[in-house]
């Protein structure tokens, strides 16, 4: 029994100190379903704000991804230099063949778009990512038509109501400076079409 309570502390102790270390690493931005005035790029937004995105087997890159709503038979999930979207990192396609799941951990925060790996906040942030992207990929799948802009706002409600329940459960911040060195970034992976 002891050797089982020490190891869950353990456990809970390590899923704390990551928590903390992505929380460090992202800025201090809400998640949004808003379109950017003078974006129109952004203008089919469902949900978008920072994520830390796992370039290679050691590094990451902290980016801006905007998830859009489906057209046809895909929808983009793009990844920006920052909140501005003036400058496309890589884009993603979600198709009905894409795999988009969580990471299962103890309070894990990660999850997996076809070979993108990516960390929030919080795993509550995760689960709003992956419910949105689970209702883009079933309109896809059932070759739903395109949404009207009437749908598009009635989708952006629904969304903003999860992000409000979200934001009241959400912690001060106990770091305010990265906790791991920042380096150059990687280009070379991140930017071959997905």
């Amino acid at each position: 029994r002891d050797a089982d309570e020490k190891r869950s502390d353990w456990v809970l102790s390590l899923s704390h100190t990551i928590l903390l270390i992505i929380d460090s690493l992202l800025p201090a931005f809400s998640v949004t379903c808003d379109p950017l005035p003078g974006a129109p790029q952004t203008n089919r937004r469902l949900i978008a704000g920072y994520l830390l995105h796992r370039d290679d087997a050691t590094s990451i890159s902290v980016l801006f991804c905007e998830l859009s709503v489906h057209s046809s038979e895909c929808a983009k999930l793009v990844l920006y230099e920052n909140e501005l979207c003036n400058s496309a990192v890589t884009e993603i396609s979600i198709t009905e063949s894409s795999v988009c799941c969580d990471v299962v951990g103890i309070n894990c925060s990660c999850f997996v778009v076809d070979r993108h790996h990516f960390a929030t906040q919080t795993s509550s942030e995760r689960k709003l990512w992956l419910r949105a992207l689970s209702n883009v990929k079933v309109k896809i799948q059932n070759r739903a038509p395109d949404p009207t802009d009437a749908e598009l706002q009635h989708y952006r409600t629904a969304i903003r109501a999860n992000i409000s329940a979200l934001q009241t459960t959400l912690e001060p911040r106990i770091v305010s400076d990265a906790l791991l060195a920042r380096c150059a970034r990687k280009t070379s992976q991140l930017l071959a079409p997905a």
